[in-house]
């Protein structure tokens, strides 16, 4: 046989294909709903690859009986037309084409679109369902929940090509592959590389930072995934090991080394650009160069799935969670609002239970939770141990390790913050670039209100169970004390951020009165200023048991004596609250005021201060003391006073005749 002949090594599969299979689906489901469905598309940005997503995506809707409105706005007032389009009954899903502010601020958009609408499954509550291997939204397993839409159709397209074993059972299809996944995006690679994982692969995630390895553990064991750092490992030690390569790195100088790809390895890429050179397919059994049509399908097949799982809402009788957002006139008169969770209770305890959790006029004391990543280092969880022990009774603590990243994607803090009812949290993780890490956190109305990273000097700490000393009792309300000018700078900065969270997370209950016996806590928090190297001063705290003894006089006899943690912090990355949100924190309810008395204040000490006025005063009225020498002997005559006294005013001295004396009766 010729070489030219024999047949190619590799096979293109395109998108087309796959496409097609499953819009077989998608026109199934399609023919069983009464009108057809609406998607809103909003496009605020110039991004041409946007811009191809959403002609694509016209295409196919208008091609397959899908109604579809793109509607072009300035990205300043995007989210007005969002909440609009929540309310309006006729749109069944919304996609926003991102970019649009390359900030934090597009995950802010992503949340704020109503999860029954939300096709592309960014909401949190589908997020945190897929990186807790959660496959349903309700107990019956009847409403399916969302999966974005790019990591879902990749694994739709290893389920086209049979990568997937049909012969495991469902969830376990993938085991015994290795698959390298070049992205760790939060939208694409991170997910993808948590579904693979979840299904059974070891799936190896790559990107400028280092390679971080997915798996359920040795032999599939775990429910879900859980993930390793691979310290020193680089793409080249990855590639000869994975019959599977994912690559998705939005570059055009980036290549996949076609050397290092193992013999037979399936190749997909879902990049704009080729990350794929054409050797590849000397290398590779099978090369998919493009997967912009099946991200497609999938967006449809998620907006009919959502419309099936409002079927099955209507049926049971139930209502879907859903963000309670008030209607305005027209998108553009939006102002601050607040997002609540609207939850219909089941019974008379559910009640009981979200009427506790109801704003009140007085708060209970703050609940601290406190849990750990999935690294986190021994001496971390026993720094959060010895905190929980300062902290009980108002603290939660997690052991369970928690795929969660605070600076980058918050959304699972949150969840856990509404769902434990607590605005405190304590984060613990570990790795190579941001050692002993302990991350504190502030909620209000259960989304994050600021945050403060700080990294635990190893060297100098000491652990509760390391002071032989007795301990205070569980429940106390400690005596806060700051100390350094760091703190009281009136500028804004790091330090002023940490004294107010500390505040926040050791103060304990409110109190009217104070026990001088009952006062057996302190925490002291020390900051001295900047090394000369240019390094920030570092925060000491130092908890210590106060002791009262006899000193024979009322005032008792004051001793401390340390009795741990001792713990030294360096401050890392900070996230400031929005000037909107904190002033919003800060209100105060009605009725929870002091009336004021008028003329009546208090001063620094507590001591009250009453202000008298009194009316213009007449001296000529005025009653002087009667002195004893005034006083007349009973029958003296008048006459034989003395000369030397002074009877009457200085300008009758002279004239003793005309002053009238009157004698005092005596009993």
């Amino acid at each position: 046989m010729k070489m030219e002949d024999q047949p190619a090594s590799c096979k293109v599969v395109l998108a087309g294909p796959i496409s097609r299979s499953l819009l077989l689906e998608v026109s199934e489901g399609l023919s069983n709903l009464r009108k057809k469905p609406l998607l809103v598309g909003f496009l605020a940005n110039k991004d041409p690859a946007a811009r191809l997503y959403a002609d694509w995506t016209n295409k196919t809707c208008e091609e397959n009986g899908f109604g579809f409105s793109l509607r072009e706005v300035d990205r300043e007032e995007l989210e007005g037309h969002i909440l609009a389009a929540n309310q309006d009954g006729s749109v069944d899903g919304i996609i926003v084409y991102y970019p649009i502010f390359n900030s934090r601020q597009d995950q802010y958009l992503q949340q704020l679109i109503d999860i029954g609408k939300d096709v592309e499954g960014l909401s949190h509550q589908y997020i945190f369902n897929m990186y807790q291997n959660i496959r349903f939204l309700d107990e019956d397993k009847l409403q399916k929940s969302i999966l974005p839409c790019t990591p879902l159709a990749i694994v739709k397209i290893l389920e086209y090509l049979n990568v997937y074993s049909t012969i495991l059972p469902y969830g376990n299809r993938l085991f015994g592959h290795t698959i390298t996944v070049v992205n760790r995006s939060e939208v694409v690679g991170r997910p993808l590389a948590a579904l693979l994982a979840n299904d059974g692969a070891s799936v190896y995630s790559v990107d400028v930072t280092g390679v971080q390895q997915f798996t359920r553990g040795e032999g599939i064991k775990k429910r879900r995934h859980e993930v390793v750092d691979k310290e020193g490992w680089a793409l080249e030690n990855c590639l000869p090991l994975s019959n599977v390569v994912i690559s998705g790195v939005p570059g055009e100088t980036f290549k996949i080394p076609t050397g290092l790809l193992k013999e037979g390895a399936v190749c997909i890429n879902f990049s704009t650009e080729k990350n794929f050179g054409p050797e590849v397919k000397d290398r590779a059994s099978i090369y998919v160069p493009a997967i912009g049509k099946v991200t497609i399908t999938i967006l449809l097949r998620n907006l009919l799935r959502m419309i099936q799982n409002r079927n099955h809402l209507s049926k049971s009788g139930n209502e879907m969670v859903q963000f309670l957002i008030p209607s305005p006139a027209s998108p553009e008169t939006f102002g601050p609002f607040v997002m609540l969770r609207q939850i219909k209770p089941k019974n008379a305890r559910t009640k009981r239970e979200l009427a506790k959790r109801e704003p009140l006029t007085h708060e209970n004391t703050k609940t601290a939770l406190l849990l750990r990543g999935t690294t986190c280092s021994s001496l971390i969880q026993e720094l959060i141990s010895d905190i929980n022990a300062l902290k009980r009774p108002f603290s939660i603590r997690f052991t369970k390790k928690n795929e969660i990243h605070p600076f980058e994607d918050a959304s699972s803090l949150e969840f856990f913050s509404q769902k434990n009812d607590a605005s405190l949290l304590l984060f613990g993780s570990h790795s190579k670039k941001r050692p002993h890490c302990m991350t504190w956190v502030r909620c209000f109305g259960g989304q994050v209100l600021d945050m403060l990273e700080t990294y635990v000097v190893k060297d100098t700490v000491r652990t509760l169970n390391q002071f032989k000393s007795d301990k205070c009792k569980v429940g106390l309300k400690p005596l806060l004390s700051f100390s350094g000018t760091q703190f009281e700078s009136p500028v804004a900065n790091q330090y002023t951020l940490a004294k107010s969270i500390f505040t926040d997370f050791f103060r304990g209950g409110e109190s009217s009165t104070v026990d001088v016996e009952g006062l057996q806590l302190m925490i002291n928090f020390a900051s001295g200023e900047d090394a000369h190297d240019g390094s920030p001063a570092k925060i000491q705290m130092r908890c210590w048991r106060i002791i009262t003894k006899r000193s024979g006089q009322k005032v008792p006899r004051i001793e401390v004596e340390e009795m741990g943690p001792r713990i030294d912090f360096t401050v890392g990355r900070t996230k400031e609250a929005e000037s909107s949100v904190w002033k919003e924190a800060l209100k105060k309810p009605k009725g929870t005021e002091a009336k004021v008395k008028k003329n009546i204040e208090t001063d620094i000490v507590g001591d009250k201060i009453g202000r008298i006025h009194l009316g213009k005063q007449d001296l000529s009225d005025l009653q002087t003391r009667k002195m004893k020498g005034l006083k007349r002997v009973r029958d003296a005559d008048i006459d034989e006073a003395p000369d030397d006294i002074s009877i009457a005013g200085e300008a009758d001295a002279n004239s003793a005749e005309d002053v009238e004396i009157k004698r005092q009766r005596i009993a």
